[in-house]
């Protein structure tokens, strides 16, 4: 005879499987998403880091435009599979967070208008690890908690001990470790 308390945990252990299935489908969505970000941070940042001040527009805007793109037609590409862990990964909620970055970020620029070139090149990298550490913190994608860390580690890490060479620090660590995390988040 089955208790309640056998159907309660039969219950939860059905729900437990399919929050595990469904964070698996999200994290293999989402795994595209940071390749291409990491891919776009490595090229723009090492070209950035090797070009004049003067030449870094033609890198960063051609970069973005890439990035978000990217980002919505893999998006799209999520939603039109009709896999029920795409439903938080429609298009227009990409698109939407990838500009509401971006706007951000220029807008802080504008506000502050660094003199000093490395607050300009760190703070793109410290907004995204803090957006991926939210998304992680919140226990939506707890493995983004590691990725955002590890973003914001190699910055500070960059910023701490070579300064003048933050470019490449975070081609290298941020880029990277999208790259890497995008790989780990496929496996999961």
């Amino acid at each position: 005879m089955i208790t309640s308390g056998d159907a309660r945990d039969a219950l939860l252990s059905v729900a437990q499987v399919e929050r595990r299935t469904q964070l698996a489908g999200a994290y293999s969505h989402a795994s595209a998403h940071l390749v291409l970000a990491g891919i776009v941070w490595v090229i723009s940042y090492a070209a950035i880091g090797a070009l004049p001040v003067a030449c870094w527009s033609v890198v960063t805007i051609p970069a973005t435009v890439v990035a978000v793109i990217g980002g919505f037609l893999l998006s799209r590409r999520t939603a039109s599979t009709g896999d029920p862990a795409a439903r938080n990964a429609t298009p227009v909620r990409a698109l939407w967070l990838t500009a509401a970055c971006v706007v951000f970020i220029a807008a802080t620029d504008l506000l502050f208008s660094p003199t000093n070139l490395t607050p300009y090149l760190a703070f793109p990298a410290l907004v995204m690890a803090f957006v991926y550490s939210l998304i992680g913190g919140l226990g939506l994608m707890p493995r983004f908690l590691w990725i955002g860390a590890a973003i914001f580690a190699v910055t500070i890490a960059g910023l701490m001990l070579t300064p003048q060479a933050i470019a490449f620090w975070i081609a290298a660590g941020g880029g990277g470790g999208l790259v890497l995390g995008g790989l780990w988040l496929r496996k999961a």
